[in-house]
């Protein structure tokens, strides 16, 4: 069973272009969005297990520029 989980991140000014390089590049993450409000990115990703999420998310907090996440565990999805 696969684990959808939603990464929001605040990403410091003049640096999301340079995050967004980096994301790319997870071949995990299915949906990159850049918004308004409170979070700048939010990045869907698709896991097998927490163990791997564990593993991609300390990669996310070395990208340079990500001052801060929250990490949303899907635990039930009613529309994909």
């Amino acid at each position: 069973m696969t684990i959808t989980v939603y990464l929001l991140m605040d990403i410091e000014i003049g640096k999301t272009e340079q995050v967004l390089e980096k994301l790319q590049l997870i071949p995990e993450a299915t949906k990159i969005a850049v918004t308004t409000g409170i979070y700048d990115i939010i990045l869907r990703l698709e896991v097998d297990n927490l163990d791997e999420l564990y593993t991609i998310t300390l990669k996310i907090h070395s990208i340079p520029g990500i001052k801060e996440t929250t990490t949303a565990v899907v635990e039930k999805m009613l529309y994909s």
